[in-house]
């Protein structure tokens, strides 16, 4: 005869181990990477010295979008299972000048660090002020609506698009995603609260 005590031990590991795998399966849904505010130099890999834009994989999956500008260089990581890229500075010496996290190819979030030509640390902003509706928040109520937004790098067509903006004196999201043909569908959301204030139909 089964001990009723085996049997309840037994699903309670059992709705532990379903807990955890949902947790984990969350998790690599809303994979976001780290950023510090520790120095930089420019690595080898995308040296400083080569003026021509390139694409590089990684054998982690990521993919290095290294490029110049007048006052320097650009990196930008995308990472294949993220909304979210790294975007890095670099002065002509290969110091880091400023560096951060974008949500869905776009706007900032987290923290914005900035960085004097020696390499030192000079200002930390944080960019997710006024908006108490996260980036996470955004990707479900994508979800719930239907919404596709990209993962990783895409050179080619469009793309579902989310940023921060103002909107009659508010902080708000504003989500583009094409619906049919040429339409595109033009969302905005309280970056506080997350209510729809428009939504509205244009074309490309």
């Amino acid at each position: 005869m089964i001990d009723n005590r085996f049997i309840e031990k037994l699903f309670v590991v059992l709705l532990l181990g379903l807990f955890l795998q949902c947790q984990c399966q969350e998790l690599q849904k809303i994979m976001i990477p780290k950023i510090t505010n520790e120095f930089e130099k420019i690595t080898i890999q995308n040296s400083k010295k080569k003026d021509d834009d390139r694409c590089i994989e990684t054998p982690e999956g990521r993919k290095e979008i290294f490029s110049a500008s007048e006052g320097g260089y650009i990196l930008s990581i995308y990472y294949e299972n993220a909304f979210y890229k790294s975007d890095k500075f670099y002065y002509k010496n290969g110091y880091i000048k400023n560096k951060s996290l974008s949500f869905n190819m776009g706007s900032p979030v987290g923290m914005l660090y900035y960085f004097d030509k020696s390499g030192k640390l000079i200002k930390e902003e944080n960019t997710d002020e006024g908006y108490s509706f996260t980036p996470e928040k955004v990707v479900k109520y994508c979800e719930k609506n239907k919404i596709d937004l990209p993962k990783g790098y895409h050179d080619s067509g469009y793309q579902a698009r989310v940023l921060k903006q103002v909107f009659e004196g508010k902080k708000v999201w504003r989500i583009s995603h094409q619906t049919a043909g040429d339409k595109i569908e033009e969302i905005i959301l309280d970056g506080k609260t997350g209510e729809e204030l428009e939504k509205k139909v244009v074309r490309l």
